[in-house]
């Protein structure tokens, strides 16, 4: 059993609740912090795990759901709830908890092109991965800024990662 988290005092108290977890088979735990850090490796991480995250983008939480992790717990969490997600996903029981997403407003592609800007692509980086011209990307990227009423990239990462919720495609949780 390992805990993952891009912040080191939160892996560590992971690791101790782990430890002090009585399961019946090894359970990654995955603590999403900063938010965003699950998405950037979650592929490689060991399996069967548990996503531990606050972060109130319903983009990025579907865009994790996408990856079918055993296990998520997206709304506030204490030790005894973290516990209960990785005794069950232990148990082979997908635990799910997540806030009511609302309606997608966006495209499949519209959210893959919005997670790669918030990964730190540039146009050309995000039109070599999607084997598209990077004016293409150019276009989506514009359409998606002005689709939600935002004004530039890093408005567009900010909103993604659940930290600029104040424009027209943010529903709230």
């Amino acid at each position: 059993m390992t805990c993952h988290s891009g912040v080191e005092t939160l892996r560590l108290h992971g690791l101790a609740l782990l430890a002090s977890a009585q399961l019946s088979r090894p359970v990654h735990l995955v603590l999403d912090a900063p938010w965003g850090f699950t998405l950037w490796g979650l592929a490689q991480l060991p399996r069967p795990c548990l996503i531990v995250t606050q972060c109130p983008s319903p983009h990025y939480l579907r865009d994790l759901m996408d990856l079918q992790p055993e296990g998520i717990l997206a709304t506030s969490a204490n030790p005894e709830d973290i516990l209960r997600g990785l005794q069950a996903v232990a148990q082979d029981q997908p635990f799910h908890k997540l806030p009511p997403l609302g309606p997608e407003i966006l495209t499949v592609r519209e959210r893959q092109v919005m997670r790669l800007v918030a990964l730190g692509l540039s146009d050309a980086e995000i039109a070599r991965r999607l084997s598209v011209s990077k004016r293409t990307v150019y276009n989506w990227v514009s359409s998606l800024q002005d689709k939600l009423g935002l004004e530039n990239r890093v408005e567009l990462a900010l909103y993604y990662l659940g930290l600029l919720p104040h424009c027209r495609g943010w529903r709230g949780m």
